[in-house]
């Protein structure tokens, strides 16, 4: 092979690399995302995540009263929808900290069991959250409905986002929910 080409081939893998720690050290030297402190949720000792978890389920919904510009009429119904909707991030944090604490599954039949009882009680939490859901859009004029759904698209389990509306950086992550 020719010196130029050697040459032009280990410039660009020397740029690539420079260019991955550039843009870990941009996040904080988190690969995952996550800002100072631990590497992630998992990371996270109980109270630290409930206390996280509760912050941003405040963080987004405030985000959320502000972009509907609600009317008097409609605050108490909005105060029904937040409540509800914290009181189901609380329980998410809590059920979080019971699987950690629990420990992880030994064999593969106890791994499919536990994703079986997940699965059962996402089920449970999203048909929930959709009742709460409905009751306060129905409330909402079409206007708001349409910031709504925009909004909304990416908060909670069937949301685009991880836990919760994800506009810190710029949009949705993943498929999990709040």
């Amino acid at each position: 092979m020719k010196t130029w080409i050697k040459t032009s081939i280990a410039a660009a893998v020397i740029t690539a690399g420079a260019l991955g720690t550039t843009a870990a050290l941009a996040w904080g030297g988190h690969c995952d995302g996550m800002r100072g402190g631990k590497a992630g949720w998992s990371q996270m000792e109980p109270e630290q995540m409930k206390a996280k978890m509760a912050e941003r389920a405040e963080l987004h919904l405030a985000r959320l009263e502000l972009a509907l510009a609600l009317s008097p009429e409609q605050k108490p119904a909005f105060a029904t929808f937040k409540a509800d909707m914290t009181t189901r991030a609380e329980r998410m944090a809590a059920q979080m900290a019971e699987r950690r604490s629990a420990g992880a599954p030994q064999t593969a039949v106890e791994r499919m069991q536990r994703m079986e009882e997940m699965g059962a009680l996402r089920q449970s939490e999203m048909a929930g959250a959709r009742k709460s859901v409905e009751t306060f859009y129905a409330t909402l004029g079409d206007a708001q409905k349409t910031v709504f759904d925009a909004e909304f698209k990416s908060f909670g389990p069937g949301g685009k986002s991880g836990h919760g509306m994800r506009h810190e950086r710029g949009g949705a992550r993943d498929g999990r929910g709040m």
